[in-house]
């Protein structure tokens, strides 16, 4: 049996989130382990450029609607060149083209990555995406999978949940040494205590509620907020008057995107994740973010939504709350302030949670046996792999 493998991966997207490093992080362990892995993005994106820069064969595709027939001859004739032993595509506009170009020059195991949980309209294209052109699906959460089930109807088999890992950190900051390097970045005093959000700043990611969380309580606790991420002019200008507006203006911080994050995980004495629905529609895999707050031994508060109750697990790994609910959230940040005990037994619970199911490793030997397992399927049919 083939103990290596030719993978590609694709990806329309243009940015550098969860599902970019997710791709990277994954391509980085399998070419550890000998495979060989070739990307396929739009030019002089973050993923290409890493990616390229990290000594990867690059593909630039446009994936754009605009160039849709020269994006699917261009791809047919990168597979046939490269002859990979799986496909994996990563979004909408990549996996329409990518899926039905790798069908056509014979890939023989093809992949369609589900990074989201928005739900999939059941029409005669999405059909043929879902059904015919690939043989596994992946999501990043159950929420995901059980909706791509019912409305594909596709067996146990043909479909996983397959969470991002973690690539785990050769050692993380003692908790007070990062606390106090936070407090000095921020001018404040040594002994200042901080609730924290990492992530994309948005709307959807309730950023906006933990404002509002922190008013009710702000009399009870000395902590200040870190918002550790990017999100537009627009939106920032806006929780910045929010803050001012409820009167904890200045113990708010916008901290921006920072490419190592584990640091400030370790200086928050709570994380909080409280993402809402899209038109009650959940949006989240599991959030890398708290599973890595997780990994670095800092409580986590979630909002029950998508895929971030996959990974908490009420009252064992963290507290979950009603995304359009404040005052409960502000009841769970007293708790986790507070109950020292209940608190610390949950961060054990969480930690050994991860590194049994969420590393990159764990991830990663996961996907190998699913390409075995469809290796050992060729095989039986005598087919070429």
């Amino acid at each position: 049996m083939r103990s290596l493998y030719k993978i590609i991966h694709s990806t329309c997207h243009t940015g550098w989130g969860g599902l970019e490093r997710r791709i990277f992080n994954e391509s980085v362990w399998m070419r550890n382990k000998g495979h060989k892995v070739v990307i396929i993005a739009p030019k002089d994106t973050p993923l290409f450029t890493r990616a390229k820069k990290s000594g990867f064969r690059v593909h630039a595709v446009s994936f754009k609607n605009i160039a849709i027939i020269k994006d699917y001859k261009k791809l047919k004739r990168i597979f046939q060149t490269e002859t990979p032993h799986i496909l994996n595509t990563h979004g909408n506009a990549d996996s329409k083209i990518a899926l039905l170009a790798a069908w056509r020059t014979g890939v023989p195991c093809r992949i369609l990555s589900r990074h989201i949980s928005a739900h999939v309209k059941n029409t005669w294209y999405n059909k043929m995406v879902y059904k015919k052109l690939n043989h596994f699906i992946f999501t990043t959460a159950d929420y995901t999978t059980r909706h791509l089930q019912k409305v594909f109807k596709l067996k146990d088999m043909e479909i996983f949940s397959m969470p991002s890992g973690i690539i785990e950190p050769e050692n993380l900051l003692p908790k007070d040494e990062a606390r106090k390097a936070l407090a000095a970045e921020l001018s404040l005093d040594p002994g200042t205590r901080f609730i924290g959000f990492a992530g994309r700043v948005s709307s959807d990611k309730g950023v906006g509620t933990i404002l509002k969380a922190l008013k009710l309580i702000r009399s009870e606790i000395p902590h200040h907020i870190a918002i550790v991420g990017d999100g537009t002019p627009e939106y920032l200008t806006e929780l910045k008057t929010l803050a001012q507006d409820l009167g904890i203006g200045d113990r708010v911080h916008f901290i921006g995107f920072k490419e190592e994050v584990w640091s400030y995980y370790r200086a928050f004495d709570c994380k909080v994740l409280a993402s809402r629905n899209k038109n009650k529609i959940p949006f989240e895999g599991v959030p890398q973010a708290l599973v890595e707050a997780m990994y670095s031994s800092c409580p986590v508060i979630g909002s029950k939504s998508g895929g971030i109750t996959d990974i908490i697990i009420h009252k064992k790994t963290g507290l979950l709350f009603d995304p359009q609910s404040p005052e409960e959230l502000s009841d769970m940040i007293l708790k986790t302030l507070t109950l020292e005990a209940a608190t610390m037994e949950r961060v054990y619970g969480a930690k050994k949670q991860v590194k049994k199911h969420n590393t990159i490793d764990a991830m990663g030997r996961n996907i190998i046996r699913i390409y075995r397992l469809h290796q050992v399927k060729l095989e039986k049919q005598y087919l070429p792999w």
